[in-house]
């Protein structure tokens, strides 16, 4: 006994939204990776602040530059994952 299977029956709409999926997950996986590894160096870089301390504006300003970019690249690299 054989079945015949009516091809234009079949629901492709799956099949695209995987690919729909992988595209996006290809282009933000680098965005995530970089965020990721940019929240775990930034902070290396206050340390020279805080020896010398934050006496002058400029310090002041180059402080809040760092925490604003490191709270940034939280934000984007939060969702990375190592295995993926």
């Amino acid at each position: 006994m054989s079945t015949i299977t009516d091809l234009d029956a079949i629901d492709t709409s799956d099949s695209d939204e995987k690919t729909d999926a992988s595209s996006d997950y290809s282009f933000s996986t680098p965005i995530r990776f970089l965020g990721f590894w940019a929240a775990i160096t930034l902070p290396f870089l206050y340390v020279p602040l805080f020896v010398t301390g934050l006496d002058t504006p400029g310090e002041f300003q180059t402080f809040f530059i760092l925490l604003a970019l490191n709270l940034t690249a939280l934000l984007l690299g939060h969702r990375h994952r190592g295995d993926a």
